[in-house]
Parts: structure tokens; sequence; C-alpha cells
């Protein structure tokens, strides 16, 4: 009985930390894209901001997985607290990574991603800035790789 209190506790606490770090890093792009990522994502349903905020949950994600793994030995407040830090590295990294695209990338990478009228999905030839930018998908993939990264480092 002790093992399944010491697991439900372990797992509501992960699972709230985790949720709490999702809204930072959710946050933290909202500060490094143009525009209000919620307005964009919720209602312009804009799918570069969609594919973003994707990558960075499936990255944030995959550190916090490791993180689980890797921190099982310690005591749960030791644990947390090195979950925190390593997703806290892991969004500023992202968000280091999203500057750095735009500044690699020929126009700011917010207008290309961001600006621009909606697709009209009753017009499938009409595109508009809702349509998938192969930036978006670069960076994406970008967000990805690097809590992949970060992930591996808490497990070797």
């Amino acid at each position: 009985m002790e093992l399944l209190r010491d697991n439900l506790a372990a797992g509501a606490s992960f699972s709230l930390v985790g949720i709490a770090l999702l809204v930072v890093g959710f946050a933290a792009l909202d500060l490094v894209t143009p525009g209000r990522l919620r307005q964009l994502v919720w209602i312009e349903h804009n799918r570069n901001a969609v594919l973003l905020t994707t990558s960075m949950v499936l990255g944030v994600a995959i550190v916090l997985v490791c993180s689980v793994i890797d921190t099982e030995l310690l005591e749960l407040w030791r644990a947390l607290l090195y979950t925190a830090a390593y997703t806290v590295l892991t969004i500023a990294v992202m968000m280091w990574s999203f500057v750095l695209i735009d500044w690699l990338t020929p126009g700011k990478l917010g207008t290309l991603l961001f600006d621009g009228p909606p697709r009209d999905d009753a017009d499938p030839a009409g595109r508009g800035a809702a349509d998938e930018h192969p930036a978006g998908w670069i960076t994406a993939a970008v967000f990805v790789t690097v809590g992949a990264i970060i992930g591996m480092t808490l497990l070797v």
C-alpha cells in the first residue's frame, strides 16, 4: 500500500509540474512569436502556430518523460526540482533556436508564419498565412530535436 501511495503522489506531482511547465513553454513561445499565440491557435486556426505549439509540447514532453525515468531514485522534491531545471533549459534553448532561425531566415520568420489572412478552407486552392510554411516545419523539427537531445542527456 505504501508503494501505491508513493507512486500516486509522484504521478500527481510530476503531472502538476509538467502542466505548469507546459504553460511556461506556451508563454515563452508567445513571447518570441508575433501576435497572440492563443488567438492564432484557438480562434484563427493558424496551422503554423499549431505546428510550432505542438512541436514545443512534444519536445517538452520528451524531457519530462526522460526526467521521470532518470529521477526515480531521488526524493520526490529533488526529482521535481531536477525536472523543472531541465525543462526550463529546454524551453530556453527552443526559444533561442526560434530567434536564431528568425535571424537566418530571409525576412522575418514570424511574418512568414503568422501574418496574412487565414486560409479559406472552402477554397482548397487558396493560400494564406495559415497554410504550412516550410520554415514552420523546420522550426518544429528543431523544437522536437532540442527536446530529444536534452532528454537523452538525462538518460546517459
